[in-house]
């Protein structure tokens, strides 16, 4: 592994449902900035995150307090797919 390899940041992309699930804790700015830092995190190396299993197969999470970032990676795009409450995120059918 180079030096240098630490030094790409991958890009983001954002599903319609994950902008609407921003939406909905707009209002929480705690939350929402502590979003965007595991947004940051999650581009420096996405890769770091555990890949999901089943019908989840090819997605990864990070969690953000009781609430789940789901995502996936493409190439040297990062895909970022619902971020909902912990209880929540894993019941729905993507």
């Amino acid at each position: 592994m180079s030096p240098y390899d630490s030094e790409m940041r991958y890009k983001e992309r954002y599903t319609k449902p994950f902008l609407k699930d921003v939406k909905v804790i707009k209002k929480d700015k705690v939350l929402l900035d502590r979003l965007n830092k595991k947004i940051d995190q999650i581009l420096e190396n996405p890769e770091h995150y555990q890949p999901k299993r089943y019908y989840l197969k090819g997605k990864r999470s990070a969690h953000v307090g009781s609430y789940v970032i789901l995502f996936e990676v493409v190439g040297e795009i990062v895909i970022f797919h619902r971020f909902r409450h912990h209880d929540h995120v894993y019941k729905q059918s993507l």
